[in-house]
């Protein structure tokens, strides 16, 4: 078809794995023209059944990798978000025992602190009553 030398190749997929054959080297986009002469004689039928076979086992086995790596995937983000929710209650604690550690020493006045606490208790029970009122939407 396109007066082109052909190439020796080997079959790599179903019950003609492993067998050589001549085709076209044109290729678009990663497909040819479909000619193809072979240079082995088909394999025996047991044989082939025996390849189809591992070929399925290949692909299940295959499939199952994909999904357990999507499970992996969704258990990872799971674990970073609240891996973040701690680091951010950690840095909070931090602050807190700071603010703590300088009112014990005077640094900071007593109506100030109480005021920083005060206003935190709030933030904290606003952003708990979004959360709730999102999880009822």
């Amino acid at each position: 078809m396109h007066q082109l030398r052909p190439i020796k190749r080997v079959a790599f997929e179903g019950p003609v794995t492993g067998r050589r054959f001549y085709g076209c080297p044109v290729q678009e986009n990663g497909v040819n023209c479909g000619v193809v002469e072979w240079v082995d004689g088909p394999w025996p039928t047991v044989f082939q059944r025996c390849l189809c076979k591992l070929w399925e086992m290949f692909h299940e086995q295959n499939f199952r990798r994909v999904q357990d790596k999507e499970k992996f995937e969704k258990e990872l983000a799971k674990l970073r978000t609240e891996n973040d929710k701690l680091c951010i209650e950690y840095t909070k604690l931090v602050d807190d025992v700071s603010k703590m550690f300088d009112w014990q020493d005077g640094r900071v006045d007593k109506k100030v602190y109480q005021k920083q606490v005060e206003e935190e208790e709030l933030e904290k029970k606003k952003k708990e009553l979004e959360e709730k009122a999102m999880l009822e939407v």
